[in-house]
């Protein structure tokens, strides 16, 4: 693993393109990527897809969303700094946002030292990285979490903050797909038991959010959690992550042996795996099949 920083990511969420560009100027040659979304249904697309390190939003965003999508950020990607940006907005509107949860404030149009001051202190929230930690030689995290799939992103994004923030950006990108693809399977099809016909009929019948909150809400699934185990080895230059759900397990082994086939309809639901598999051969199950593990090597 490199120990050199790889560029912080920063969403800026705003309907005018010169305030984009702006921004996008005003960072350049800092360490800094700008990703740029008009409204928060995009931005939080984005979110899910790239987990950024920061965002920066408009507090009046068009139908008052700036200041709920502040508090959703917070919500779902708690690592995830916000700062909040507007014009001349008044007092009691940005203590609001502060107390929502945002961690700064910048008055538009946006001073090139303001908002670099602002990166600054939002960059030194962000959790630091194993392989920035001198000393430290084998760590280990423990996580667990329901069986709400809508709690994925949240759980993916401090994942890779916390454990993989200086892994190579290609192997970033592999190894995000691959949790959300093996998370989803835990809580999907592991301790839920909704497996690929009836989620596809309900797809189709646009009755999926329907059958997830018939699935939460009975005694046999509420309760059933997803354990993560991360496990870094720096003598061993491994970064392990061990999921484990609470279902029944599956017959992997001839999901694996064939899983040149995958990607055909008739193992359509085993797709989420080849990929994953693609991505890191080293990708086994336990016995049972409800506890994959998935290794990580490091430079």
């Amino acid at each position: 693993m490199t120990l050199q920083n790889p560029p912080c990511t920063v969403l800026v969420i705003d309907p005018c393109p010169e305030t984009q560009a702006r921004i996008v100027n005003h960072v350049q040659g800092r360490g800094f990527s700008i990703i740029a979304a008009s409204d928060p249904s995009r931005a939080l697309t984005i979110i899910d897809l790239t987990a950024p390190d920061i965002v920066i939003t408009d507090l009046f965003l068009p139908e008052g969303r700036g200041l709920a999508l502040a508090k959703e950020i917070r919500v779902r990607y708690e690592p995830c700094p916000v700062i909040v940006m507007a014009k001349d907005a008044p007092e009691p509107a940005v203590v609001q946002a502060l107390r929502a949860g945002a961690v700064d404030y910048l008055h538009k149009p946006v001073a090139k030292e303001e908002l670099a001051h602002a990166l600054h202190r939002a960059r030194r929230l962000l959790p630091g990285d194993l392989a920035d930690t001198s000393g430290v030689r084998r760590a280990e995290y423990h996580l667990t979490m329901d069986s709400d799939p809508a709690h994925i992103p949240g759980v993916i994004s401090w994942l890779m903050k916390a454990t993989a923030s200086t892994l190579p950006e290609t192997q970033r990108l592999h190894l995000r797909g691959s949790l959300h693809e093996l998370l989803l399977n835990a809580v999907v099809h592991g301790n839920l038991e909704m497996f690929y016909r009836e989620k596809q009929m309900a797809l189709t019948g646009d009755r999926y959010e329907e059958l997830l909150v018939q699935r939460l809400s009975q005694s046999r699934f509420k309760n059933r959690q997803v354990t993560i185990h991360v496990l870094y080895d720096k003598d061993d230059k491994n970064l392990i992550y061990r999921i484990a759900d609470e279902g029944n397990g599956f017959k992997w082994r001839s999901m694996l042996d064939h899983s040149q086939d995958a990607c055909s309809s008739k193992n359509a639901d085993g797709l989420g795996i080849f990929l994953a598999r693609s991505f890191f051969p080293s990708l086994t199950y336990n016995d049972r099949g409800n506890e994959v593990t998935i290794t990580v090597p490091l430079a």
